[in-house]
């Protein structure tokens, strides 16, 4: 089919949350009923592929650094990151201040291992609470932003941050094979902080090629953006900054965001000859206005002088789990039916 929808990955939680970035945890009882109301949620509002939902997430890294053995996500430790000055036209220190920022990180403490997400259980539960003919994608954060997100205190197991992203990705290829087994041939990675050290995605890239050569046969796609806490951009690298990585994945969709960027997503193209599928940001989940047809069209329409419109997939640019719920449904709303009014025209 031509212009399907999905959701990039996060759905709100039914209960309105104090914090959205660091949401508490629930019991694995809870998290499957999450996961069943945000599938049908889902599939109510016409998506063709949905996910889980993420709702159970703590936030999109501490989730897993909380269930590894070898890594302290509890008493976490600041980590600085980038400093102020400019990206090709934007000032970071209107962003990011003078001093830059830094978040609460997890700590390396031992060898990384025993990641315990129950992954492959919440994906059969979405995939039993919708029909068939709604498309379930398993969700997981690439090991480049959860090795970026945390503090290596173990430079005798892990003397770089390659070497950390490497363990990370060991204990994300047992986990992604029981998902696998239960059914999934879906699955995306998502990985923002690239455009925060632009100069680190090539081996993450390279670090997802080693994860997707594990899975002949799935499909793989790769989500980034300029990340989405709170629904305020934080990362300005450019795609075009990134194209050596770009070159070398092996994936088969990229999802890139579209309609809110300083710059034309498009261009990433004109030196990236890519065969696969593109799932392109026309909605903004970082406002609260509800996007109209003619706006998802205008963001669209430019697509197709690359992809033919059965490689078009329409969504938001990040996820909505820090979206009130009622905005998301409209926004998502709006974009079945611009996909529907596509359909006929292209």
């Amino acid at each position: 089919m031509n212009f399907l929808t999905t959701v990039t990955g996060s759905y709100p939680r039914q209960q309105i949350q104090k914090d959205t970035l660091r949401k508490p945890s629930v019991s694995d009882q809870e998290a499957l009923e999450m996961v069943k109301w945000a599938s049908q949620e889902q599939a109510s509002l016409g998506l063709d592929i949905i996910t889980d939902g993420e709702g159970y997430r703590e936030n999109m890294y501490w989730f897993y650094q909380l269930r590894l053995d070898g890594v302290d996500a509890i008493n976490k430790k600041y980590k600085h990151f980038s400093k102020g000055g400019t990206m090709k036209g934007v000032d970071l220190s209107k962003t990011h201040g003078d001093k830059g920022f830094g978040i609460e990180c997890a700590v390396i403490k031992n060898e990384i291992k025993n990641l315990k997400t129950n992954l492959a259980k919440k994906w059969r539960v979405a995939r039993d609470s919708v029909s068939s003919n709604v498309t379930v994608k398993q969700t997981v954060t690439g090991p480049h932003m959860l090795a970026r997100f945390s503090v290596n205190e173990r430079p005798d197991l892990y003397p770089d941050d390659i070497a950390l992203a490497k363990a990370y990705a060991d204990v994300l290829i047992e986990e992604l094979e029981q998902v696998v087994n239960e059914g999934c041939n879906y699955i995306q990675f998502d990985e923002p902080v690239w455009t925060e050290n632009v100069s680190q995605s090539k081996w993450g890239a390279e670090t997802l090629n080693y994860i997707i050569d594990q899975f002949p046969g799935i499909k793989f796609n790769l989500h980034i953006c300029g990340g989405n806490a709170h629904r305020k951009r934080g990362f300005f690298g450019r795609y075009t900054d990134m194209i050596e990585a770009f070159k070398i994945l092996k994936v088969d969709e990229i999802h890139l965001e579209h309609c809110s960027l300083h710059y034309d997503m498009l261009d990433i193209f004109k030196e990236w000859n890519f065969q696969g599928s593109i799932s392109a940001g026309v909605i903004d989940q970082r406002i609260d206005d509800v996007e109209t047809v003619e706006q998802v069209e205008k963001y669209t329409g430019p697509l197709l002088e690359y992809f033919t419109p059965n490689k078009i997939l329409l969504t938001s640019e990040c996820g909505f789990g820090h979206v009130p719920i009622e905005i998301a449904r409209a926004k998502l709303k709006k974009l079945v039916e611009s996909a529907k009014y596509l359909r006929t025209k292209y």
